[in-house]
């Protein structure tokens, strides 16, 4: 009997949960306006839906994903364009894997920002995503459009350069960006600005490497593009003195002579033309001379210290020392201090890791 009375309530709390949401199939009509095409593994891709309301009065819309396979929401803060009684509403994803399924997506009228006045749901779809067969220099990253911009190369020490670059993409998964020719790498900082994204990447190569070359897949042109920049290392020693090694100077001691040579011949020219132009030339020469003769202060590092590749908070620690030790201060920038190490690599402590000489 008990089993009898237990059906008939069970079916009205359902029908009090359904006048409770306002479910009403004749208010809400929700279609696929543009899938992609095709789609490849690691790619972010945009799916429209395409929204009609017949329901009046309604504060906003609200999104549920259920059921997705091999595949990561992204964004789905882009806001809903209207357009006549059509509402559109754009959602990324990043594909996975080969084998996806797009999530069954459950809009929800609200009658304010919490409460639920009306739902329905959009089953998901099944795509096969397209694996593709990459050049060997492949970064791994899929773009509509990718920009390498502030490339610098340093010493690292001296079989290896240290490689720093910022890089920006549009629409692109560029936190998988990857070399297989560096010997150690990492992203420092990443920035994203949807669909913008930036990062701060370095690699330690060898220093017989001339270019710095790497591919990415163009999704605008659905073809592989290729990237190279020559391998010029910075030397640090004319412009900041932010690089200065034992083997380096000699050829410090070289500038400073010559410069010191060219101040005194245009001195002399001052003196038998009485030229005040010739004096302010020879002034120049002379004082960046001087400049370069100044000696580099020092500095004493903790033990214990932990020393970056880069002046940055999430930077890659590569070396902890091990007792105090003093050494040449190179460079400072955001309370970090550049300084080279007993075995020769440039590195950046925080100024709290520095000691009282």
């Amino acid at each position: 009997m008990l089993k009898f009375v237990f059906i008939p309530i069970l079916l009205l709390n359902l029908y009090c949960e359904e006048i409770n949401l306002g479910i009403r199939s004749d208010s809400l009509y929700l279609s696929y306006h543009d899938l992609p095409k095709k789609i490849f593994v690691n790619q972010i891709f945009p799916v429209t839906i395409k929204i009609i309301v017949t329901e009046e009065v309604y504060k906003n819309l609200s999104y549920n994903f259920e059921n997705t396979e091999g595949i990561i929401p992204i964004s789905s803060d882009i806001p809903e364009r209207q357009e006549g009684i059509y509402i559109y509403k754009t959602f990324y994803f990043k594909a996975l894997t080969q084998n996806i399924r797009l999530p069954d997506i459950t809009v929800y009228l609200l009658k304010d920002n919490y409460s639920p006045l009306i739902k329905d749901i959009l089953p998901g779809k099944s795509i096969k995503a397209i694996k593709l067969n990459p050049p060997k220099d492949f970064c791994n990253v899929l773009a509509n459009s990718l920009e390498m911009k502030n490339f610098q190369a340093i010493q690292y020490d001296k079989d290896q350069n240290l490689i720093v670059i910022n890089i920006e993409a549009n629409l692109s998964n560029l936190e998988d960006f990857h070399l297989d020719f560096a010997v150690k790498e990492g992203i420092e900082e990443i920035y994203q600005n949807f669909p913008l994204t930036s990062i701060t990447y370095f690699a330690i190569v060898p220093s017989y490497l001339k270019n710095f070359k790497f591919s990415f897949f163009n999704l605008s042109k659905n073809k592989f593009e290729h990237i190279s920049r020559e391998i010029e290392v910075k030397d640090e020693t004319v412009s900041t003195q932010s690089d200065i090694r034992p083997s380096e100077s000699s050829h410090k001691t070289i500038k400073i002579i010559i410069f010191l040579s060219i101040s005194t011949f245009f001195l002399i020219i001052a003196l038998f033309k009485k030229s005040f132009f010739y004096l302010f030339i020879a002034f120049i020469f002379g004082g960046y001379g001087a400049y370069l003769s100044i000696p580099l202060k020092t500095v004493c590092v903790k033990e214990n210290s932990k020393v970056s590749l880069l002046p940055t908070k999430n930077s890659t620690v590569f070396f902890i020392t091990d007792y105090n030790f003093k050494t040449k201060r190179l460079n400072h920038t955001n309370g970090y201090t550049k300084i080279e190490l007993p075995n020769g690599k440039i590195g950046w402590v925080k100024d709290e890791d520095l000691c009282e000489n």
